[in-house]
């Protein structure tokens, strides 16, 4: 099995102003979004350096978005999955459930993207999206035009820290079925970590030290902290507070960037 981890999806009430932050102030790339009014909800997607994606959700009316409803109820805007593409969804369903992972909301009415899910939790605070796409998939229309950045290139995704409870089972998770390569494992003022990669993306799993980070995750199964990146120019981007502590870093804070947290720094 050989599955890759394609985008990252954020969760709000206006997908639009996660575009305004992360294509114009940012510098990511528009890739694209459905042209005709969506059916179950709306989602577009926006291009990293590297060939890392992120994806944003919105809910429209109608049943197929209670979904979102009820996450943006519960958590309010933030992190909502991470997808991985599969060759064989068989396969990898098969796999994950042999590990002990139940698999739900499985979907093959749509021959361009078959998928199917794990609950976050079981699969460490974040849904597992595993989705086979069809020759066809990913083939995006023209989209909107966006205003000129405010940096010269796309951002890189340099790191997502995600909290667990439990580090050697998530590890298994992400290094197995995943397909992610563990790089390095250690202790540090975080807590115990282990960091992972695979093509643009280094994900670091820390069972935290106690402290606001293990307070904040509370009795989750896990939490996704912040996001990582680096942009041509920090200083240009609105709503960027400094932290002295880490030196040339910003913070977006999760109350002013639609419930995801961000450390940006210059590009070097």
């Amino acid at each position: 099995m050989t599955a890759t981890l394609d985008h990252l999806a954020l969760a709000s009430r206006r997908a639009w102003d996660n575009v305004t932050r992360y294509c114009f102030d940012l510098g990511a790339t528009w890739l694209g979004g459905p042209t005709a009014p969506p059916e179950e909800f709306y989602f577009c997607q926006v291009g990293l350096a590297g060939g890392a994606k992120l994806e944003f959700l919105e809910p429209v009316p109608g049943p197929g978005s209670e979904f979102l409803r009820r996450f943006l109820h519960r958590n309010g805007p933030g992190p909502h999955h991470l997808t991985f593409k599969v060759p064989d969804l068989d396969a990898v369903i098969a796999e994950v459930s042999a590990a002990g992972y139940d698999v739900t909301g499985v979907r093959r009415d749509n021959p361009e993207w078959q998928e199917a899910f794990l609950h976050p939790k079981q699969s460490h605070g974040i849904v597992i999206q595993l989705a086979q796409p069809g020759p066809g998939s990913g083939e995006w229309e023209a989209g909107s035009l966006l205003p000129p950045s405010r940096q010269d290139s796309e951002p890189e995704m340099t790191m997502i820290k995600h909290l667990v409870a439990d580090l050697p089972a998530a590890t298994e998770l992400f290094t197995g079925a995943l397909d992610m390569t563990l790089t390095d494992t250690g202790d540090g003022p975080e807590g115990t970590f282990v960091e992972l990669r695979q093509g643009p993306w280094r994900i670091k799993l820390i069972t935290p030290a106690p402290g606001p980070a293990a307070e904040w995750m509370g009795n989750r199964p896990g939490r996704l902290l912040q996001l990582q990146m680096a942009v041509d120019r920090p200083a240009v981007v609105p709503g960027l507070l400094a932290e002295p502590a880490l030196g040339d870093t910003y913070v977006l804070s999760p109350e002013d960037n639609q419930g995801t947290r961000v450390l940006v720094f210059g590009r070097t």
